[in-house]
């Protein structure tokens, strides 16, 4: 009979297994320990904070190699979803929040994941934070994205907000998974102009602003950054001008 790999999910379950066994025998010698008069005080708190940031360092491996393998099995999605112009053609193309849903939701759930989003308000804006949750207990948190309040159509403000949230989580589902939309557009480069062309004028200002401050350092990009609105900071972030930008301060 032929051995078996232990799958990704086991293997995370083994280290976090691993993990609470070296943090749960630190902390029963601490609980040992405390019975004794003669122990100082001071190591044995040192003792339960040293046990409780191994089990934290544990987990969050475990995450990350769950997460990684996640990423790795995602599929493109395909852009079933249309916009129309005025005269009823297709003006774009994106892909469905409930396709990407479906797509992923089997792959996170073998490794132990779940996604959810906190949805809130900044403003006039509608705020979408991704949360990535591992079955050890430990999250991470996406950068939330600001989106204005949708007034398309004959949309109310109820209904507009609704299409805000719709499409935060679709864009920072993306991102935080790395999820590729099958035949995503690029006409602007096959046109033969650069990626700067298809930015509207606040856009291509706003990213200018930005390599100016990347120029005088990362101290400076950073408080740049940090003085942008919701709405400026999501959008770099979450089109990967951020990133790029920060390279280019040698943050």
């Amino acid at each position: 009979m032929t051995d078996q790999l232990p799958t990704t999910q086991e293997q995370s379950g083994n280290a976090l297994a691993k993990a609470d066994g070296q943090a749960a025998l630190m902390l029963a010698s601490v609980i040992s320990a405390s019975r004794d008069p003669s122990v100082d005080c001071n190591k044995m708190v040192a003792m339960a904070n040293l046990a409780m940031q191994l089990q934290d360092r544990e987990r969050e491996s475990a995450f990350n190699q769950a997460k990684m393998a996640a990423i790795m099995e995602m599929p493109a999605i395909s852009k079933r979803g249309s916009i129309l112009n005025k005269s009823g053609g297709v003006q774009s193309r994106y892909s469905k929040y409930e396709d990407i849903h479906k797509a992923v939701m089997p792959i996170l759930h073998k490794h132990g994941l779940a996604i959810s989003f906190n949805v809130g308000n900044a403003g006039q804006m509608v705020t979408v934070q991704p949360i990535l949750s591992h079955a050890s207990g430990y999250t991470e948190k996406g950068e939330a994205m600001a989106l204005p309040i949708d007034t398309t159509g004959s949309k109310n403000g109820t209904q507009g907000a609704g299409s805000a949230a719709s499409y935060g989580k679709r864009h920072t589902i993306k991102a935080m998974l790395n999820i590729i939309e099958a035949g995503e557009d690029d006409d602007g480069q096959r046109a033969g102009g650069s990626p700067l062309d298809r930015l509207n004028t606040q856009e291509r200002e706003l990213v200018a602003l930005g390599n100016a401050a990347a120029q005088k350092g990362a101290q400076a990009y950073a408080e740049w950054f940090g003085s942008l609105s919701p709405a400026e900071r999501g959008w770099l972030a979450y089109n990967g001008r951020h990133d790029e930008l920060k390279q280019a301060s040698g943050a």
